[in-house]
């Protein structure tokens, strides 16, 4: 079963870009995490292209499209496995927020009030 995703995955391990088929097809693969679910993605020919000129690597996140299946193989220690993959369709990376500097002001700081040895008088018509 086959459905149409979009997510924003984490990477956990830096990607791999090979050509496959006699050096004919690229190939970019990643691994990563979407909210708490572990998925593999695998881009094919431009789009593969694209993401591996970004140089993205272990942390960097992307926002795909594509199409998630599960997929289910047989572990050398003969344990039935399971995990997500999607092939996307389009992808690219998000960019984190750039840190906020802090305010410049050139406003001097109040100066302190002169110390006073008693409290200052009020003389206000205002009856209490």
């Amino acid at each position: 079963m086959t459905v149409t995703a979009a997510c924003v995955i984490t990477l956990k391990k830096p990607p791999t870009y090979r050509l496959a088929q006699d050096g004919k097809l690229p190939v970019w693969s990643g691994y990563g995490i979407s909210g708490k679910d572990a998925l593999s993605i695998t881009a094919f020919r431009g789009l593969a292209e694209e993401l591996e000129a970004l140089h993205l690597g272990e942390g960097d996140a992307l926002s795909v499209i594509g199409d998630l299946s599960l997929n289910n193989w047989v572990g050398k220690d003969g344990a039935e496995n399971f995990g997500m993959q999607l092939i996307a369709s389009k992808a690219e990376a998000v960019t984190a927020p750039t840190p906020k500097r802090k305010a410049t002001s050139k406003r001097t700081p109040p100066k302190e009030a002169p110390a006073q040895d008693e409290p200052p008088f009020y003389d206000d018509p205002i009856p209490f």
